[in-house]
């Protein structure tokens, strides 16, 4: 089994959001029925009132739009972490990795590039695996002309490489954008950017030709762990 590192940075934001009794997504229902229960349950009076107020303000956190976005996202994020786990454990998952030089980069001609978010990085034998997940419904895959997910799958592989290569000079970095839909096709304007699915990802990451050995491999996670979601 691969070692994971971190939660998802999407679940991170999205517990932020939550009442504190809500621990993981997985707490979501539960403690919004218990929220619910409360307010059934509670008596009259002044003091009741004021309780009372404050449960409904706890569920209604529960039920904002951007909460909705945020569980779909935390979703998408976690079933690849869950696929990716079930990996040898020569592989390390890293989640949430964030990461700022200390300088601004060229990306596309301009010196625009300092920081990167990034959901997921892959850490073993076969190399390093950038990964940006999108749980898109096929209408807003089809109808979205203002973002590219490419670009942002491009601008974080850009990042990651350059922080590592005081820790491994020329190692390579591959990008991946991973669907979980199967929605977005392969963008030929985007050449470094690998297209994958959920249901092969995998494979994809298992028949890859080993380019890093065993100290290097643990040299790279230790310097990205400080990155990662907690």
């Amino acid at each position: 089994m691969a070692f994971i590192y971190g939660i998802a940075d999407s679940e991170r934001s999205l517990l932020n959001k939550l009442p504190n009794e809500v621990h993981d997504i997985d707490d979501m229902s539960r403690v919004k029925k218990e929220f619910e229960d409360k307010i059934q349950n509670e008596g009259s009076g002044f003091f009741a009132g004021i309780r009372k107020w404050n449960y409904k303000r706890q569920v209604n956190k529960f039920e904002k739009p951007e909460i909705r976005l945020f569980h779909k996202g935390t979703s998408g994020e976690n079933q690849v972490i869950d696929e990716l786990a079930k990996l040898d454990d020569s592989f390390h998952i890293l989640c949430g990795v964030s990461i700022e030089l200390h300088y601004w980069v060229t990306y596309n001609g301009q010196k625009n590039l300092k920081s990167a978010q990034m959901d997921l990085v892959v850490v073993c034998p076969k190399g390093i695996f950038m990964i940006e997940v999108k749980n898109w419904s096929n209408r807003f895959a089809n109808n979205n002309d203002s973002f590219s997910p490419y670009e942002q799958t491009e601008r974080a592989g850009r990042v990651l490489w350059i922080s590592l290569q005081k820790v491994a000079k020329n190692v390579r970095v591959t990008n991946i954008l991973l669907s979980i839909k199967g929605n977005l096709p392969y963008n030929q304007n985007y050449r470094s950017v690998y297209v994958s699915s959920l249901d092969r990802i995998n494979q994809f990451l298992e028949k890859r030709q080993d380019e890093l050995n065993e100290k290097e491999v643990e040299k790279i996670v230790k310097s990205l762990k400080g990155f990662v979601t907690n």
